[in-house]
């Protein structure tokens, strides 16, 4: 029985890969032994009593936590995570935090782990090259949990010839059919109102502008080696990612919209045994539209930083800045475009050697986020007054 760890054990994948595990083959193959949360006490005792786990992280906690909680090891503080994946020395680790943070997270899990299940994009989208090099020197297996990603590289299962193009499905996000001069003003509930899936409140947002897809051109760029990328609006999100050959052949990914499909194809890799509802594709057209690039410009952006590591990662960062903000109502839907245009032309100019930099250490990665999030938070700034 492999063990197995969960960061983020309290959010939306988090959730959605617990019911996984109590599935038959899984709860026959797999004891969860540690977990993480960002702030979240409570569900973090909630699973320490029902699994049994053998340590836990939480970041940030107003309460006075004691070092052990029924039997468990708890860590507290701004390296919790880390510390407690590498107590727990799990067989796999699922990296599900959300953000910038998952970076380190991530790291911290190539370092204990054979395994990571990744959904956390950040960590190759800031770190360019850097985490996918360092898992490939330690030899660790790294397999997307993004549908888009799992998507990809289940096509690729297989083949040895390389695809000439990925194409990257996107529904459209909640803003998909609103007139594009109307988009300046959208409530927070108009832009949380996901038509397909169910997901945290950043990445909804991030649907919405087309920003969670800049970031997974960038995670794709780096996953498969391939810059000829293309993305399609497919509505309902039944066509999850494409591959194209030389000889014009195209492989398509068919399935439900569910996250716990390829959480589980992550841990169950390279077999299938996740048993899920099945598609109707008797019921369904498969259409595809153009992205038009005056309703997303954020992904018309992220095609000309495609492979520059610092650009990149000053996007990431002032999109979860200007999300925040845009959460908090303290700025506008159109904003969040605005505050990553700003932040990434500053950082352009700080780093004019960058075109295409390898990053080569953490400290050059967070240094970049550190110095973006100050110039996307000074421009809000100036927004707001």
């Amino acid at each position: 029985m492999k063990s197995i760890f969960i960061a983020g054990i309290s959010g939306s994948i988090g959730q959605q890969a617990l019911e996984v595990l109590k599935k038959e083959w899984f709860k026959d193959n797999f004891k969860i032994v540690g977990g993480s949360v960002y702030k979240s006490w409570d569900k973090l005792k909630e699973a320490i009593n029902k699994y049994s786990l053998k340590s836990v992280g939480i970041v940030e906690s107003n309460e006075n936590i004691s070092k052990t909680f029924n039997g468990c090891r708890v860590f507290t503080g701004v390296d919790a995570v880390e510390r407690s994946m590498e107590f727990c020395n799990p067989d796999y680790s699922l990296i599900a935090t959300s953000g910038f943070s998952g970076v380190q997270n991530t790291l911290k899990a190539i370092d204990v782990s054979q395994r990571v299940c990744l959904a956390n994009k950040e960590s190759i989208v800031c770190g360019g090259n850097y985490v996918l090099d360092y898992a490939a020197k330690l030899k660790r297996e790294i397999i997307p949990i993004d549908s888009e990603h799992s998507a990809i590289f289940q096509l690729l299962m297989g083949e040895t010839s390389t695809p000439e193009k990925i194409i990257l499905t996107a529904s459209g996000g909640s803003l998909r059919d609103y007139p594009v001069e109307a988009l300046e003003n959208v409530s927070v509930d108009e832009v949380l109102n996901h038509p397909v899936w169910s997901m945290g409140k950043r990445i909804t947002v991030d649907s919405a502008s087309m920003v969670n897809k800049s970031l997974e051109l960038f995670e794709a760029y780096y996953l498969f080696k391939i810059k000829n990328i293309d993305v399609a609006i497919n509505r309902n999100s039944r066509i999850h990612s494409m591959v194209q050959f030389s000889d014009g052949v195209i492989k398509m990914h068919y399935g439900l919209a569910d996250m716990k499909i390829p959480i589980a194809f992550s841990i169950s890799y390279p077999e299938r045994n996740f048993v899920f509802d099945k598609p109707d594709f008797f019921s369904e057209n498969i259409h595809f539209e153009k992205v038009d690039f005056d309703r997303y410009p954020s992904l018309k952006l992220a095609y000309s930083i495609l492979g520059d590591a610092p650009l990149q990662n000053a996007f990431n960062a002032a999109d979860e800045i200007a999300v925040d903000s845009f959460l908090k109502g303290s700025i506008k839907f159109a904003d969040i475009y605005r505050t990553i245009y700003k932040t990434v032309n500053e950082i352009q100019k700080q780093f004019l050697f960058s075109k295409s930099l390898k990053f080569h250490n953490i400290d050059d990665i967070l240094k970049v986020d550190k110095i973006s999030r100050n110039i996307a938070k000074k421009y809000i700034m100036e927004v707001i007054e």
